[in-house]
């Protein structure tokens, strides 16, 4: 199978003609080599040499429909200009998907997107162990990681056999065959092998690029997502999306839970590192990323750089941000009260003043490791706050380790040993904090998915505010494959978290 891909895939780039879309340009090129040269021209073209190229502020890119403008940095623009092309590679290839597959439905998002990229700072870095390359052109870069799983050899294993070790900075994997651990390093570069035509997103796999496909289909409003309320196209992107809502890795640094590794690093990133390797050019100011940089720029901005576009309004601002809030504030209407509190019914026109109303009102504290609340809208039409959270037991565990070493206290386990759980609210500490575990029947040996629910009081008039852990297989069977009755309008894991939790007593949120 995996032999018949890469053939497949050979076969529609041995066909590839791709369009230089720098400027005015008409040129085409059917491989890669050829077209890097030809924007290696562009580049020399616009930025001109040595000095020349220094003395610049800033570098706008000219492919046709993008906006993007490298500050002071011309290896910013260069990795920029020949990833156009990458994309566009990705691009032909998703054309020729669907010429081979055609589906029913067709991308509708907007068409002038479909030249955006996401920024990439000013090279690739291949952390394979003793090779610190680096490349200005993603093409050269996949290809040169692609090369070390190719001349990697198997090595022993303690039970005698063999195995290809991935040896990226801090990557434990091994596998038996080279074509899993090809496949194993474009989670480490974040290589993607298809575009969308239309819209030109990226997606690693054809899979994930029919999905998205699918997902523009007409919803079945009988798949709804009972954590979120979005309604999906069919029973398997709703599994998908539902194990979104499951955390299922935990912060070695902290309690934060997250959905994925990619959030997790985010997490690191911007809570428990203080590197700020993006520095302002004209005051003092670091920041950790490109995005916050230019945002921040806009302070700098000499007079105001945005006005308001509503015919007779004179105000203005610096800033894009300040721009937005005046355009919902004054004319759009958003002062309507949008936002409720669960527990006393009171009004609100912004999130963060009932986040306030529920610290201090009502001696609502976040949950262990996060720094907000989130809301959720409820039947009536107004937000609410969400007092569910999806955790796998295995990260339950872990966080309540933790919680026992800190108040220095045995944790007991219920029946069968069931680990304590945790509410996704928590108030504030009462004059008995710990909370009761739920007792759950001892887990089979190899269950599809496995869920415990708990709930624990909150102060005075709050009620009970309920946690559902889950623990979802790599299928998402639901209960219809263990001989349970199923209930219309739900998909298969919706309607097993919210048996169990029916199941152990609990009223499900």
């Amino acid at each position: 199978m995996a032999k018949r891909k890469e053939q497949r895939r050979a076969k529609d780039l041995s066909t590839m003609l791709v369009a230089c879309e720098w400027g005015s340009c008409s040129y085409k090129g059917s491989r890669m080599e050829d077209l890097s040269e030809h924007m290696a021209q562009h580049l020399h073209d616009h930025l001109g040499e040595g000095d020349a190229m220094e003395d610049l502020d800033d570098y706008p890119c000219l492919w046709r429909g993008c906006e993007f403008v490298a500050i002071g940095s011309p290896k910013e623009l260069a990795l920029h200009a020949h990833f156009h092309l990458f994309h566009a590679k990705l691009m032909f290839v998703g054309r020729q998907q669907l010429q081979r597959h055609p589906v029913a439905t067709a991308c509708r998002q907007e068409l002038n997107s479909s030249n955006l990229i996401t920024e990439l700072g000013e090279a690739f870095v291949c952390e394979w162990e003793h090779c610190d390359s680096t490349f200005n052109n993603p093409e050269w870069f996949y290809r040169h990681v692609d090369m070390h799983a190719h001349c990697t050899d198997l090595q022993p294993l303690p039970d005698q056999q063999q195995a290809l070790f991935c040896s990226w900075k801090g990557c434990e994997a091994f596998f038996k065959i080279k074509y899993r651990l090809r496949e194993h390093l474009r989670s480490h570069t974040q290589e993607r092998l298809v575009a969308c035509p239309t819209c030109g997103a990226m997606f690693s796999s054809n899979t994930k690029f029919y999905d998205h496909m699918q997902r523009q289909a007409q919803p079945d409003e009988s798949l709804i997502c009972e954590h979120c309320d979005k309604t999906f196209a069919n029973e398997r992107l709703l599994r998908d999306h539902v194990r979104q809502h499951v955390n299922h890795i935990k912060c070695p640094l902290c309690d934060m839970t997250c959905t994925s590794l990619g959030t997790l690093k985010i997490h690191i990133k911007f809570r428990h590192c203080d590197e700020r390797p993006f520095p302002c050019d004209f005051c003092s100011s670091c920041f950790k990323n490109l995005h916050d940089l230019r945002k921040h720029m806009e302070t700098h901005n000499e007079g105001a750089a945005y006005h308001c576009s509503v015919e007779g309004c004179e105000y203005s601002s610096r800033v894009s941000n300040t721009m937005r809030e005046h355009y919902r504030r004054a004319h759009e209407g958003s002062m309507v009260s949008r936002y409720k509190c669960h527990l006393c019914d009171k009004t609100f026109s912004w999130c963060y003043t009932l986040t306030l109303h529920l610290r201090n009102k009502h001696q609502l504290k976040w949950p262990s490791g996060h720094t907000r609340f989130r809301y959720k809208k409820a039947e009536d039409g107004y937000m609410r706050l969400n007092m569910v959270r999806y955790e796998t037991v295995e990260v339950t565990q872990e966080i309540m380790k933790n919680m026992a070493a800190k108040k220095r206290t045995p944790r007991k386990s219920a029946g069968g040993g069931a680990p304590s759980k945790r509410p996704a609210l928590e108030p504030s500490p009462s004059p008995d904090p710990s909370p009761s575990p739920a007792s759950s029947p001892a887990p089979s040996p190899a269950p599809s998915l496995t869920d415990q629910s708990e709930a624990r009081s909150s102060p005075q008039g709050a009620g009970p505010v309920y946690c559902m852990l889950s623990s979802v297989s790599p299928e998402g069977e639901g209960p219809e494959e263990q001989g349970e009755e199923p209930v219309s309008g739900q998909s298969g894991a919706v309607r097993a978290l919210a048996a169990v939790a029916r199941g152990l007593g609990m009223h499900v949120v």
